[in-house]
């Protein structure tokens, strides 16, 4: 059998456009999904970016707009990546 799907576990909006995520894979993306800005649902405030929510199945961010990335996109598109540092 595979491994589990990474899923979402935490997510963070830096600056409109971007995202950040902590994902059951331990580690940490940073996306810009503004290659997505053409979507007619793309969030087009800094207000409306910051209202999100994590999809029941931890698989995609649905913002309040119906815009939607899944995870699969989100890492694809990260610029960054670091190991989350696990608490004691």
């Amino acid at each position: 059998m595979g491994a589990a799907s990474t899923v979402i576990l935490k997510v963070e909006t830096p600056d409109y456009g971007k995202v950040t995520i902590e994902a059951s894979d331990g580690l940490r993306y940073f996306a810009d999904l503004t290659s997505f800005s053409q979507v007619y649902c793309y969030p087009s405030t800094k207000e409306l970016w910051s209202q999100l929510s994590v999809d029941s199945y931890g698989r995609a961010l649905i913002w309040t707009t119906r815009f939607e990335a899944h995870i699969d996109q989100i890492i694809g598109l990260a610029f960054k990546t670091e190991k989350v540092q696990k608490s004691a």
